[in-house]
């Protein structure tokens, strides 16, 4: 009976409490957030960041009239159950956007959306690709717009958006400057406010696309504040426009790293302040600076919407963060994607990045543009101007198959590979050639294996690198190594390299053994190679994405996705093999060892490896290679339950990565890379780096994982297969620094100014 009285009570008061009201959200901060609370039938949604704290973690800024909420463009939205729209209205609101969806299924990025929750009859105001700004109703006839090519908002300032709806008409202003005025056709607008369940839902739209169990796409990203929403009068709108200034607010949108507390994500290896991030590419060195970009979506922690990230350093260890170099921008060039690229210092010291645009507008819908400094006197390089510039592919090669332009020298001639396939004949990268950088003439495949002999080698290679090789000495040798990265077809997508020599008659890669060489073992742990030849050094060097491998692992909650792995350096081996390891520079990041011994036996660190524990060392272990599986177990529980563990297997001459686990976040199996049958040690650099693992065998090959125990107290360590009096070459243990993140700011005054 109780029940029913009840039922029956919300009934009768229904109508009175959804009659039409004044709404004012001003996103002052928490306190704000929780009076409003009290107040409403309402919901604030945003990602906490962590895998441990369920509660969200809002990002209030004190930024706006007395505060404003930054909208991280994929967890936060609000939805308001008790609220009636008037019929007549007028809505204003401030917008400050740090990035554009790119309107996935032509679906706006809603930042106001009434919509009712069984029809989707209904109300909305947001943005389309490149930020122009929609009003939507909906109807039971269909769908209809209003916008115009006036209509578009500007990321990293603040937007002042009036409209007003009369019943007849729809205006807007923007920056207090009517942009648009339309008549409405009332048999088109008739029903959009007639149902009875609507939802207010603020920063996504209602009817959003999005994949899995949370993610949604068409959301905004970005700051808003004082959003009003009132009856509509006759005469002038009653928000009268004051211009707001710029001051901290490039900082107040910038991606908060301090906020992800995971416990997974990487602390000296490279990654985006938040968010998705691909492959680094196009390393550099510019006055005193290395530069490092990468594929990043600044909407959330999955693939889409790609920019160009970028990380400054001295010394391609302590990174720092630079604003967004490129992003997608309305016109021919590439409204659709920012994809992977090179970069170099060319004629009259002018750095160029050479980038994969997208125009899926146009029948070959990948080619090859560039970008240069707005200021080459600022050495953090912050702010790039386009050039339009545009190389196309080649008729012979594969259809919209054309990416990853990689730009290198040869004497007084530049090059340019492209990634790319032939029908039947498998993957290739098409060669270029340029004096200038700007004028490019095709000349032919760089190199074309078996595809019949090699079938995993793929019908597309992405992301060709072809680096000189010195001698382990630093000197020059006329060897070269050639790396891709196969797709499609039976492709085995890992990193495949061959040693060979650049032929600078016939222009082509000649191989010395038409074998291609797998460089890493962690079954698709190392990928999306970059080359960079350092100006200081000689050295070559390589970059690569460490995949995040997260099986159930919720990205959502942990707001970021995939590193970088390890830089590391390029030579040629005694015998004519590659030889690679990480760049000596790391070792700045080492900490007082904890142990450090050399032709020792076990019993006399036996005791003192007991004490060891942590989620952040490098590791050197060095061992004679008998008949005994030997080597070293890490992140261990009390238990042993979890543990990982790096040995030496005498069956299969390989060294060995494999763990236990009782509820393992993806299916794994132990992953083996081979060594040399002729040699009588086992020498291993382990880098460990909370999630991360890096295994260096030899200096010959690696094996690259993830590690997510959630144990706390999986950080121990221990040997295995010793015995007391088993001697041990060397076995030292650093803890590592963490890089102290920051973003820079331009150097030069005139980009200050």
């Amino acid at each position: 009976m109780k029940i029913f009285i009840r039922a029956l009570l919300y009934l009768v008061t229904l109508p009175f409490a959804l009659q039409a009201q004044e709404l004012h959200l001003s996103f002052d901060g928490g306190s704000w957030w929780k009076e409003f609370a009290a107040q409403h039938e309402v919901q604030l949604y945003n990602a906490p960041y962590s895998l441990t704290d369920e509660n969200p973690h809002f990002l209030w800024k004190e930024i706006g009239q007395g505060g404003s909420l930054l909208f991280d463009g994929y967890s936060t939205y609000m939805e308001l159950q008790d609220y009636k729209l008037p019929e007549t209205f007028e809505l204003s609101f401030w917008l400050a956007p740090r990035a554009f969806d790119s309107a996935v299924d032509n679906k706006l990025s809603a930042i106001v959306d009434y919509t009712s929750v069984t029809d989707s009859l209904g109300f909305k105001v947001g943005l389309l690709k490149h930020g122009q700004l929609v009003v939507q109703f909906q109807s039971s006839l269909g769908r209809k717009r209003f916008t115009n090519d006036s209509l578009f908002v500007k990321k990293n300032e603040w937007n002042f958006i009036q409209i007003s709806y009369n019943g007849k008409s729809i205006r807007m202003a923007r920056n207090g400057e009517q942009v648009l005025e339309e008549s409405l056709d009332i048999e088109d607008i008739k029903d959009c406010f007639s149902a009875t369940d609507y939802q207010l839902t603020i920063g996504r739209n209602a009817n959003a696309s999005g994949f899995g169990r949370k993610f949604k796409f068409n959301m905004i990203s970005g700051l808003l504040d004082e959003l009003n929403i009132r009856p509509w009068t006759a005469g002038n709108p009653r928000t009268e426009y004051k211009p707001r200034g710029l001051d901290g607010l490039v900082e107040s949108l910038r991606l908060d790293y301090s906020k992800l507390k995971d416990g997974f994500h990487p602390g000296y290896h490279t990654m985006a302040p938040a968010h998705w991030m691909n492959e680094p590419h196009a390393p550099m060195y510019y006055k005193g600076k290395y530069h490092l970009f990468y594929q990043h979506n600044p909407f959330g922690p999955y693939w889409g919407q790609i920019h160009w990230g970028h990380w400054v350093s001295d010394d391609m260890v302590h990174w720092k963060h630079a604003d967004i170099a490129l992003a997608p921008e309305k016109g021919d060039v590439d409204p659709d994607g920012i994809w992977s690229g090179s970069a170099y210092v060319g004629p009259d010291d002018t750095p160029y990045l050479f980038y994969t645009a997208g125009n899926d507008s146009k029948h070959e819908n990948q080619y090859v543009s560039t970008a240069y400094p707005k200021d080459k006197e600022d050495r953090n390089l912050i702010q790039w101007d386009k050039t339009g510039l545009i190389v196309d592919k080649p008729a012979m090669y594969l259809h919209r198959e054309f990416r990853d332009p990689y730009v290198f020298k040869v004497d007084d001639m530049y090059y340019m590979m492209v990634g790319t396939g032939i029908a039947e004949k498998g993957g290739t990268a098409a060669l270029f050639e340029s004096s200038d950088m700007r004028s490019w003439k095709h000349l032919h495949p760089a190199y074309i294996s078996d595809i019949e002999k090699y079938p995993f080698l793929g019908g597309v290679w992405e992301l060709p690198v072809l680096l000189p090789l010195p001698d382990s000495s630093g000197n020059k040798t006329d060897k070269y190594v050639f790396m891709v990265l196969p797709i499609r077809n039976e492709a085995d997508v890992e990193v495949f390299y061959w040693i060979g020599e650049f032929d600078k008659n016939n222009k082509k890669f000649v191989p010395d053994d038409d074998e291609p060489r797998l460089m890493d073992y962690g079954n698709f742990g190392f990928t999306g190679p970059s080359g960079l030849v350092d100006p200081k050094t000689n050295r070559s060097i390589v970059f690569s994405i460490a995949q995040g491998k997260y099986g159930r692992t919720d990205t959502f909650d942990m707001g970021w996705a995939h590193n970088a792995g390890l830089p590391i350096n390029l030579w040629l081996g005694e015998d004519g093999s590659l030889q690679f390891a990480p760049i000596e520079e790391l070792k700045d990041l080492r900490m007082e060892p904890t142990i450090d011994c050399e032709n020792c036996t076990y019993s006399v660190i036996k005791d003192s490896l007991i004490k060891v524990g942590g989620s952040q060392f490098e590791i050197e272990l060095e061992f004679a290679k008998d008949n005994k599986k030997r080597g070293i177990i890490v992140r261990q529980s009390k238990d042993k339950n979890p543990q990982a563990m790096v040995y030496y297997e005498p069956e299969t001459n390989s060294v060995v990565f494999d763990k236990i686990q009782e509820q393992p976040e993806r299916r794994f199996e132990a992953l083996r890379a081979p060594v040399s049958k002729d040699g009588e040690k086992i020498k291993l650099r382990i880098f460990l780096d909370r999630s991360m693992i890096e295994i260096y065998v030899d200096e010959s090959t690696s094996i690259t994982d993830r590690i997510y125990f959630t144990e706390s107290d999986a950080q121990g360590m221990e040997l295995m297969g010793f015995k007391d009096q088993d001697n041990i070459d060397q076995l030292s243990i650093w803890p590592m620094k963490s890089i102290e993140w920051q973003y820079v700011e331009p150097t030069s005054h005139k980009s200050r100014d």
